[in-house]
């Protein structure tokens, strides 16, 4: 259209002018961004070119919405022109981030994406040389009416987005490892979502599926987004310099501009809906014979009673086609007369309606029939407002198929037209209307032109829509095209429809001002952000900012004189203030230093004398308390004595006290535990019964507390034993009462300690020939019934309270009766209170309180067995001490024979498992007080006797790596990871041990080993890349090196190992 002569008279500007105004500045910035970054790598010149290119993209867009002339068709030059180079170099950016591992092939690919884009722009740039001009209403821009061309080159730049935005990302990201990979991977998706949703997008508003202001506010919304994420990725990751007010500036810049486009989508919406209320009113002044004023551009009037139009205000050779409008006023009519039926008896109304409606509604007409048969159970009101919905969802489809049909050329329609609208399911109503009178090319039975053929189809797809809705028009002349708006309105009164129709120009100079008003805002908002912005900044921010690192660049240079001037009180001045005094503390420190440094060998020779005293002293008081430990220990052990000899009932016992100690080189122990056995008489001289004791105690407290509550126990429990039975004396007394009188005198003297000392214990008194047994529980752990294979408790529940406290519960002796072979096992809770995780961190006490019966039942009720079932199953943590009374031996030679033999095994597997508990124990503890060689020493000796024991060999292996004895450490290793090979801890130690040795094969073994349990141990891919270096394998070595950067960039020793294949590389 040229309604003036000048073109610059119609630079008329609208929303869409501002929405890519938007994108263009948005992506000429941040072009600007990557262009004028020091030291560019090859990626973000790529980057910065196609951001550029995009923008030149974008004001194609400005120049089509800003220009109403068919000149602006022309920015399809621009558009095509660029959009592939952009989309190349941008393809290029992703192929060479981080770096360009592949430049010969990258190089490659540029150049032939290159001369297909050349000659793709070529070949339409030729193609529409001379090419007829159309004006898209919904996109409000003139375009080239050259369909197939522009679908060609869509096409090529589907494949463009496909290589460039899909398969090169993602080789990278199956190249790259590490978190490079997910930087990848984030720009992969702000591609997808900058360039492939608004190609989608694109097609659907052309189509009609959505509003083209709805389209292009998604494109400027998605195309910022995209750009958003693929600064904050590049500021944040990238390896070349940029300054904090680039992201300050680049970051608000994008994120206000964003907020600008809704707001103005907004405005934009607000606006649309006053023109069209302002038209609404100049019609009605117009139509009721007021002044004709704001556009209107002709009047068009039908009356329906005598089927005549009024055409006084109306010009055929100027004005829209009147067929068209004639069809839109029946159109019109239906709809309003359909919606303003009563809702009683609407079914039946809308059906006669429907049989005297006009032919060219057809389409409509089938598809109201088939939604009536569709649903037979809708009536009245219901009927009604589903079918409002269905006419909304059938008119979306109808302005798709129009646009679609309207887009093939007039030369391919019969066969184009007609096998579109075979595949067109939303509209088959449609078809089912047109096939009666369009045959083979014919429109009812005559030949037509192409052009006929295709106006006659379109006029069934009519808008079918309530009055005042806005209808854009158009008037095709010899050297121009007339646009118009126009609103149909039904008087019901007058019986007549009328058409006004409005100039579009002068709707485009409704929208002018108020988009001008926006663009003005967006460059104040512009040039506020990109000159204002940093001089606000430069003071409260850059400068104090420039000011610390100055001071960090002295301090780095030796310069502790330094004093960074505070500009501002707020976090920069509090850093700056902190800064300053960390400055005066170091340099304080230094002299300090210098202090000591010059006074260094007095205060050495100060500091030593004083450390020897106080070791002196520390060494005498060891040796006075071990001292007190052995004398402890020397009067406790004739204490705890198995004088049982009863030929009937056998008793045995063993002790392990927790504490372990060495004084004068004899070794010895300490604790709480004790184990009394011996024989009673009671009844009378001629008529008595034989009885074996037995008693288990536990001191309460650690070492030397848990030692005298023991002691006083043995004391007090051999007392009254010796005052019981001394020479062969009979007691005329019942067990219950003797038991009984023992418990209250052994009581009474805890007691006497007023709580600071109390023992736990069960006592025993079973006689020799029934077997019947009588005891109490004075809260000590549960005594086991070993019978018949299984174990038992004899308890069930707690009876009675420590001794030495009150306790709630009666004293009671409970009874119960023994077979041949039934065997009692009574113990402390060193038995139950084990570390089930003693090679770790964090302990795990065993709570448990069955798993001893399964142990008295593994051990088949041998005590020593179960103690060394018990060191299996984990660490003790607490004394041990165990007693073992069987009943039912009764032959004086098997006593005699069993008691010989037993003896010597008993002594020395008690002396053996005495020895591995407390050298095991012992080691560990050197070990835990840092005396790894005494350690070390004593595992060795137990290793040599035990060489299969596991605990032994992993602490041996263990400290043997410490202490760097190398070939000792393989060997060990190697035979504890035979039994374990799931440990890769131990599996890093050998590597290391064998690339000590100079074994680089068994080494790179191990660490592999490591590689496929702990991908990400940086120290194990460390050691690997270093015996690969070593190999002289530099590819695998800088591949694993590379890997521990991707980890963690700041790894020092990757970063030296790469050095040194790089002089490695050099020399070969």
């Amino acid at each position: 259209m040229n309604e003036t002569e000048s073109i610059w008279s119609n630079v008329l500007l609208n929303y869409y002018s501002f929405g890519s105004l938007l994108s263009f500045v948005t992506a000429i910035l941040i072009s600007g961004v990557f262009l004028f970054i020091d030291k560019k790598v090859s990626s973000t010149k790529h980057l910065a070119f196609g951001a550029l290119l995009l923008g030149i993209f974008q004001f194609g867009y400005v120049f089509a919405a800003v220009l109403y002339h068919p000149f602006a068709a022309y920015h399809r030059w621009i558009t095509v022109g660029l959009i592939l180079p952009a989309i190349l170099h941008i393809g290029q950016f992703v192929a060479r981030y981080p770096e360009n591992d592949f430049p010969k092939f990258n190089r490659m690919t540029m150049i032939v994406l290159w001369i297909v884009a050349v000659f793709s722009v070529g070949y339409f740039c030729y193609s529409t040389w001379n090419a007829s001009v159309k004006y898209h209403f919904t996109a409000h821009h003139w375009d080239f009416n050259t369909e197939n061309v522009s679908r060609t080159i869509a096409i090529i730049i589907f494949s463009y987005v496909f290589i460039n935005f899909l398969a090169i990302p993602i080789w990278r990201m199956i190249y790259l490892k590490g978190k490079t990979r997910w930087i990848i991977f984030a720009f992969l998706m702000s591609f997808l979502v900058g360039g492939t949703v608004p190609v989608v997008a694109n097609l659907l508003s052309r189509d009609g599926y959505i509003e083209r202001s709805i389209y292009l506010t998604s494109v400027v919304l998605l195309f910022m987004a995209a750009f958003f994420i693929i600064l904050i990725l590049y500021l944040n990751f990238s390896v070349e310099k940029t300054s904090f007010m680039l992201k300050i500036v680049g970051i608000t810049f994008v994120t206000v501009l964003t907020i600008m486009q809704v707001l103005v989508y907004i405005s934009n919406q607000d606006k649309e809906s006053e023109y069209d209320i302002l038209s609404r009113i100049y019609m009605e002044k117009a139509l009721e014979g007021g002044t004709v004023k704001g556009g209107i551009a002709y009047i068009l009037k039908w009356n329906r009673t005598d089927n005549s139009f009024d055409r006084r205000k109306f010009d055929s050779k100027l004005h829209p086609n009147l067929e068209q409008i004639e069809i839109d006023f029946k159109n019109t009519l239906l709809y309003d007369e359909i919606f303003n039926f009563s809702e009683k008896g609407f079914r039946e109304s809308l059906t006669k309606l429907m049989e005297e409606s006009h032919k060219n509604f057809g389409g409509y007409k089938y598809s109201i029939i088939n939604f009536l048969k569709e649903h037979p159970d809708l009536k009245d009101k219901t009927l009604k407002l589903e079918l409002n919905k269905e006419l909304s969802r059938l008119g979306l489809h109808v302005f798709v198929a129009s646009n679609k049909l309207d887009n093939i050329f007039e030369e391919d329609f019969c066969i184009k037209g007609k096998s579109y609208l075979e595949n067109a399911q939303e509209v088959k109503m449609f078809r089912v209307a047109l096939e009666s009178r369009w045959n083979d090319c014919k429109w009812d039975g005559k030949e037509i032109t192409s052009s006929k053929l295709k106006e006659e189809v379109l006029n069934y797809f009519r808008p079918f829509v309530p009055s005042f809705t806005r209808y854009y028009r158009k008037k095709d002349l010899e050297n121009r095209s007339l646009h118009y708006i126009g609103f149909i309105k039904y008087d019901h009164k007058e019986n007549n429809i009328s058409e006004v129709g409005f100039s579009y120009r002068t709707y485009r100079e409704f929208m002018h001002p108020t988009a001008l008003k926006q663009i003005l805002v967006l460059g104040v908002v512009i040039i506020v952000i990109i000159f204002l912005f940093p001089l606000f900044f430069r003071g409260s921010l850059v400068a104090p900012l420039n000011d610390l690192l100055s001071g960090v660049e002295k301090v780095n240079d030796g310069d502790l004189e330094v004093q960074v001037p505070i500009r501002v009180k707020d976090e920069i001045g509090f850093l700056a203030d902190s800064f300053n005094d960390m400055v005066s503390s170091i340099r304080d420190a230094r002299k300090e230093l210098q202090d000591y440094a010059e006074h260094l060998a007095t205060k050495v020779r100060l500091r030593t004398e004083e450390l020897s005293e106080k070791i002196e002293e520390f060494q005498r008081l060891k040796i006075q308390q071990d001292g007190d430990y052995f004398l402890t220990s020397l009067l406790a052990k004739p204490l705890n004595y198995n004088a049982n000899k009863s030929t009937r009932i056998s008793t045995r016992f063993l002790l392990r006290q927790k504490k372990q100690f060495e004084f004068r080189g004899k070794r010895a122990d300490l604790g709480g535990d004790v184990c009394i056995t011996g024989n009673l008489r009671l009844g009378i001289p001629s008529d008595y019964k034989r009885y074996v004791f037995a008693m288990n105690g536990d001191a309460m407290g650690k070492s030397m507390q848990g030692a005298g509550g023991a002691l006083v126990m043995g004391v007090v429990v051999n007392s009254i034993l010796a005052r019981s039975a001394a020479n062969n004396r009979i007691l005329d007394i019942s067990p219950e009462q003797w038991l009984t009188e023992t418990y209250e005198e052994i009581n009474f003297v805890f007691k006497s300690f007023n709580g600071s000392m109390v023992i736990s214990a069960s006592f025993f008194l079973i006689e020799e020939n029934s077997g019947k047994t009588y005891y109490f529980n004075a809260e000590h752990p549960f005594t086991v019934l070993y019978q018949d294979g299984k174990a038992t408790f004899l308890d069930s529940s707690l009876m009675l309270r420590k001794i030495g406290l009150e306790s709630e519960y009666p004293f009671q002796v409970f009874t119960t009766i023994l077979k041949e072979g039934d065997v009692l096992i009574v113990g402390s809770d060193g038995k139950d209170d084990l570390d089930l995780t003693p090679d770790q961190d964090t302990r795990k006490i065993n709570e448990d309180e069955t798993l001893f019966l399964k142990t008295v039942e593994a051990g088949k009720g041998n005590i020593e067995q179960i103690e060394q079932l018990i060191y299996k199953e984990g660490e003790i943590t607490d004394d041990l001490s165990l007693l073992r009374i069987e009943y039912g031996i009764t032959l004086v030679d098997q006593e005699k024979s069993f008691l010989s033999t037993d003896k010597a095994r008993n002594d020395f597997l008690k002396e053996e498992v005495s020895d591995w508990s407390a050298s095991y124990s012992h080691a560990r503890q050197l070990y835990k007080d840092g005396n790894v060689k005494e350690a070390i020493d004593e595992l060795a000796e137990l290793y040599s006797k035990t060489t299969e024991d596991i605990k032994v060999i992993k602490l041996l292996a263990l400290l043997s790596f410490k202490d760097k004895d190398y070939i000792k450490a393989v060997e060990v290793l190697d035979k504890y990871l035979e039994v374990d090979p799931e440990l890769s801890e131990y599996w890093y130690y050998l590597s290391v041990a064998n690339k000590k040795l100079g074994k680089f094969s068994e080494a790179i073994y191990a660490s592999e080993k490591v590689l496929a349990k702990q991908p990400d141990n940086t120290n194990n891919l460390v050691n690997l890349s270093d015996l690969y270096r070593l190999r002289n394998e530099y590819t695998r070595a800088k591949e694993i090196a590379t890997r521990v950067l991707d980890i963690d960039p700041q790894n020092e020793n990757a970063k030296k190992i790469l050095r040194k294949i790089e002089n490695g590389v050099s020399k070969t």
